[in-house]
């Protein structure tokens, strides 16, 4: 007998969502990522069936190709997708704002710092030669 699997519930939905936005974001393709959804969305379906024809043969070496299967089928699930990822690029571009603003601080207060000590060296040489 054959024993089908009942589609993916939200809470597997979204530990594939977050399994592939982590994985995508580790290998820094977030925004490249973004475009091949977009472009590709409305195909989802169709790489879906494809991944469920396949199933049977890639399913003896991954034990969830059946639920990306699921996942990909629903158009929402890859647009779901594109928003996290879109959050995950937005977090990074903070991220990275945030340490271009404390480098840029860092280097007005050492700025600062050789003004200041260059003033006390000019000011004591004024001083030495003062006596």
């Amino acid at each position: 007998m054959l024993n089908f699997r009942e589609p993916i519930d939200e809470k597997r939905r979204d530990e594939l969502l977050d399994a592939i936005a982590k994985k995508i974001q580790q290998f820094g393709m977030t925004v490249p990522a973004i475009f091949f959804l977009e472009m590709h969305k409305p195909f989802s379906y169709i790489g879906g069936q494809i991944m469920h024809f396949f199933s049977p043969i890639v399913g003896v070496f991954f034990e969830t190709f059946e639920d990306y299967a699921y996942f990909f089928d629903d158009r929402k699930n890859v647009e779901l997708l594109i928003q996290r990822l879109e959050a995950i690029a937005m977090e990074e571009e903070e991220e990275r704002r945030k340490q271009k603003e404390m480098k840029k601080a860092g280097k007005q207060k050492k700025a600062q710092t050789t003004m200041l000590d260059e003033a006390l060296k000019m000011g004591s040489q004024d001083t030495k030669s003062e006596k």
